[in-house]
C-alpha cells in the first residue's frame, strides 16, 4: 500500500509533466510550423491538445493559437506552486522544491 506522500509525489510529477510539454509545445512552435510531421512534435500536440481545451474557459480569446499553450502551462504552474500545497498539505517555499524539478535538479548536480 502507497503512503500518502507518495501519492502526492505522483501527482505532482503528472500534473508537472504535463505542464512542461504545455512549456516545450509553445517553445518548438516558436520555430516549427504548426503542420510539422516530426515524430515528437505530433505526438506533443496529440498530448497536449485535450489539456488546452479543458483550460478554454480560463483562456482570454485575445490569445493566439500558438500562444496558448504557454498560457496553460502558466495557470498550472499556479497550480501546481499554490493550490496544490494548500489543498494536499505539503510544503512548498520555491519552484525548486517541486518534485519533478527537484528530481530534475538531482539529476543535472550528479554530473
Amino acid at each position: 500500500m502507497l503512503t500518502e506522500s507518495l501519492w502526492i509525489i505522483i501527482i505532482d510529477m503528472v500534473i508537472g509533466t504535463i505542464q512542461w510539454a504545455l512549456l516545450l509545445r509553445f517553445a518548438y512552435h516558436i520555430f516549427v510550423p504548426d503542420n510539422s510531421r516530426l515524430f515528437g512534435i505530433r505526438h506533443i500536440n496529440k498530448a497536449t491538445d485535450p489539456v488546452i481545451r479543458a483550460f478554454g474557459l480560463l483562456t482570454p480569446d485575445f490569445l493566439i493559437q500558438r500562444i496558448r499553450p504557454l498560457w496553460v502551462g502558466f495557470l498550472i504552474v499556479i497550480i501546481r506552486f499554490y493550490m496544490l500545497p494548500t489543498f494536499i498539505g505539503y510544503e512548498v517555499t520555491a519552484l525548486q522544491n517541486l518534485s519533478l524539478e527537484a528530481l530534475f535538479l538531482t539529476a543535472i548536480a550528479s554530473f
